[in-house]
């Protein structure tokens, strides 16, 4: 009897862990600013030529508490496949390239995909799921709204956090709030994320919880002294 009782307590482990790994709740899409990413990594880790724009981190589908999914591959056919974005390596190339030099932007779409995208497969297929991200991204055109109410990225000049998150409320993301992210490069604290969140279905933006991973410092909304750098 207790020898049952071991195998069934095991075998429910293994479902419950299952069920958490392989479902989600929302999307949060991060999108990086590529100067600031220079400046966080060593002198040469980065790429020559980077963009002056906003490109993507990552679409991640995640849960309100943890634990977070990732690394949801369940079978072979769950890998990355080239194949799936034949049609969309111009708009990837674009909107989501790597900005390490070590790294191609192949290898970056596929580690996201493994890691991230697969969580989502519930709801996405890959070539769904990478056409969402282009599509978000340009539908958010955050630099161009930015550029409309005065934030121009700049060596010197600084913005007040709470224009910042109010010039990303005015992006079509209905004024819900963002999460925006920093990082102290000595004396200079600079913009170093936006990140906005969607539901499981990717159809409406929602306000982005209080939850983040270790190490993610969010910009304080009262400060009067954020760059983002050129």
């Amino acid at each position: 009897m207790n020898s049952l009782f071991v195998v069934f307590h095991v075998i429910l482990l293994a479902s419950s862990v299952h069920l958490t790994n392989a479902s989600y709740e929302y999307f949060k899409l991060a999108l990086v600013w590529p100067t600031t990413f220079t400046r966080i990594h060593a002198s040469g880790m980065t790429k020559p030529k980077i963009p002056n724009y906003f490109t993507i981190h990552g679409l991640w589908p995640t849960n309100f508490s943890s634990p977070w999914p990732q690394s949801c591959v369940e079978k072979p056919a769950d890998y990355f496949k080239r194949s799936s974005i034949d049609t969309l390596q111009n708009g990837l190339n674009h909107y989501w390239p790597s900005l390490k030099s070590e790294k191609t932007n192949m290898e970056l779409w596929i580690e996201e995909w493994e890691k991230h995208g697969t969580c989502s497969l519930q709801k996405f297929n890959q070539s769904e799921y990478f056409r969402q991200a282009i599509s978000i991204t340009e539908f958010l055109d955050i630099l161009v709204v930015f550029k409309k109410v005065g934030i121009i990225p700049h060596r010197t000049k600084t913005y007040s956090g709470i224009d910042i998150v109010n010039a990303i409320k005015k992006t079509k993301t209905r004024r819900v709030e963002p999460e925006i992210v920093c990082f102290q490069d000595r004396s200079d604290v600079l913009l170093r994320e936006i990140r906005v969140c969607l539901d499981a279905n990717l159809a409406e933006y929602i306000s982005c919880p209080d939850t983040r991973s270790k190490g993610v410092i969010l910009c304080k909304t009262k400060s009067n002294a954020i760059k983002i750098p050129v």
